[in-house]
């Protein structure tokens, strides 16, 4: 289920994000993003940073238990998400990650194109809502969404055209 659909953006000056999972602990991964670069993103930038095999439940214990966090954070596996305009991030929503600062000198804006799929497996809420207009809700799918955003980079003005603006839904 297309579950989200929104751009991340950071100006110079940014502060570092706590580091955090998107989502409470679940036993399987109730979502999957993708973060796309929309440009080059250095260090400068912020970059996210992922803390590699935390989506697990005896690392969200840690986590959670001020006596073995520091320890956990300080241990983990951290990978910097820098990326080539074009290259994607696809993540599990319970991995532990925070974006970076946005270097004030040095930085430059940062702008991510954010979309997440629900696993159809997961019932139930959440922990929050996702942020795609009711009209949107149930009407695409990866797919869909790479077909879009190929025609776009085809010269396509209007490439989400025939699903509306999102407030409705479009017959289709």
């Amino acid at each position: 289920e297309f579950y989200e659909l929104a751009a991340v953006v950071t100006n110079p000056g940014s502060n570092r994000q706590q580091v955090h999972p998107d989502l409470p602990f679940r036993d399987s991964a109730p979502l999957y993003v993708i973060f796309l670069a929309l440009q080059d993103v250095d260090e400068a930038m912020g970059p996210t940073s992922f803390l590699l095999r935390t989506h697990t439940l005896k690392e969200n214990t840690r986590f959670h238990d001020y006596s073995q966090k520091d320890d956990l954070l300080s241990s983990a596996d951290c990978r910097i998400s820098t990326l080539k305009k074009g290259d994607a991030v696809l993540f599990d929503a319970r991995i532990l990650h925070c974006g970076n600062a946005n270097d004030l000198e040095r930085g430059s804006t940062r702008a991510l194109f954010n979309f997440s799929f629900r696993n159809p497996e997961i019932t139930g809420d959440l922990g929050y809502a996702g942020s795609i207009r009711p009209g949107y809700f149930d009407m695409m799918n990866l797919g869909d969404m790479s077909d879009a955003l190929i025609a776009y980079g085809n010269g396509e003005k209007e490439p989400f055209g025939k699903y509306g603006d999102g407030l409705r839904r479009p017959h289709l």
